[in-house]
């Protein structure tokens, strides 16, 4: 007889079910961690707050969100996810959630029998347990969120703030040069046009008046007096 199957038969009949919840959802559990670590299965993070049953919706709705936000919005760059948005609230039933249920209440019941409390005292105990890993993983989850870097770059927010000429501006929007700035604490490099009826120089310091359908901004010299 193994090692498992004398485990298994010392195992009341309350504690083998707890097992058959315990088990895999721990397997599971490890096997997420595992792939995390190698940068794979990062969807769940990213949308750690989301229902179960939202997610079943999420891939059927992603291109058709991602065009709208392509057109209402003047963006240099449209990632695919706002983690701050997402982080606003807080969901409890999402897979990583479920399974740390399961993993940390199943175990905690057949521990709790192990010390010889009653099987109704060790099921309470068991449901608490889990529920508190599932409070626990949400606000983990909302934690990551919330510090998770939001990438997106938008044009439209250089309006008014001053830039640098990287690369000469020729007139009246005959073409296009390049500026630099720092736009939302990032140091970026952006197409740009303007007006004015001489070509832009390098180094020049340009203010941006506003922004064109195709994220070019559309600038003019700055006048020092």
């Amino acid at each position: 007889m193994s090692f498992m199957e004398a485990w298994w038969n010392t195992l009341s009949a309350l504690q083998q079910g707890l097992a058959l919840l315990a088990i895999p959802a721990t397997v599971i559990l490890l096997l997420q961690t595992i792939l995390l670590l190698f940068g794979i299965g990062g969807h769940d993070a990213d949308h750690g707050e989301t229902d179960v049953a939202d997610d079943l919706d999420a891939d059927d709705d992603a291109d058709g969100a991602a065009d709208t936000d392509a057109d209402a919005d003047t963006e240099a760059d449209i990632p695919a996810h706002d983690g701050a948005h997402h982080a606003a609230g807080i969901r409890l039933f999402t897979l990583r959630g479920i399974v740390a249920l399961f993993a940390v209440g199943g175990w905690l019941g057949i521990a709790m029998c192990d010390l010889g409390l009653s099987p109704a005292l060790s099921i309470v105990i068991a449901l608490l347990g889990g529920v508190l890993a599932l409070f626990s993983v949400a606000l983990i989850i909302r934690l990551a969120l919330s510090l998770q870097e939001n990438g997106t770059i938008r044009a439209k927010n250089a309006i008014a703030h001053t830039a640098t000429v990287y690369i000469p501006i020729p007139p009246c929007r005959t073409g296009s040069g390049k500026v630099i700035m720092t736009l939302q604490e990032r140091f970026v490099e952006l197409d740009a046009l303007t007006d004015a009826t001489e070509t832009i120089p390098t180094d020049t310091q340009v203010q941006v008046l506003s922004v064109t359908d195709k994220n070019e901004l559309i600038v003019r010299p700055l006048v020092t007096k």
